[in-house]
């Protein structure tokens, strides 16, 4: 996975209580090996399994707003190119991405599985030929 000098620092820049970008070159065996890589709390069973689209669709939501209070924090011309350049980073075949939570974080109903000790978190997570990485992200109210 390679992920250019700009997006990372941009994608680490988006306003929130904390941001977690962590990457393994070599890749990781599940999930909750690259939860725990981060320092965030393994989901086991609770992780969602997501195609390309929604990983893309996922992350630019993330990126676009707050958790708590679903402000902007982003344009939407920033977040959907931010999630494109991360997604096509890991290649197009063999490539596996979960977050925690079956809803869209930029829609109203949103329910989540906590990885982290704070109000709201979210985040993708990514695990390809080409690598694995986690982009996180914790709100409070």
């Amino acid at each position: 996975m390679t992920l250019r000098a700009d997006v990372h620092q941009m994608m680490c820049d988006r306003p929130a209580t904390r941001v977690w970008l962590t990457a393994l070159a070599s890749g990781a065996r599940d999930f909750d090996e690259l939860a725990t890589a981060a320092g965030l709390t393994p989901l086991g069973r609770a992780w969602v399994e997501i195609d390309r689209g929604r990983a893309e669709r996922f992350l630019a939501g993330l990126l676009r707003f707050d958790l708590a209070y679903k402000s902007e924090v982003m344009t939407q011309h920033r977040a959907d190119w931010l999630a494109g350049e991360f997604v096509r980073a890991f290649g197009r075949y063999d490539v596996r991405f979960a977050t925690n939570s079956p809803d869209l974080p930029d829609r109203t109903a949103f329910g989540w599985d906590p990885a982290t000790e704070h109000t709201f978190d979210a985040g993708l997570a990514v695990i390809g030929t080409m690598g694995s990485a986690i982009y996180w992200v914790a709100d409070e109210d």
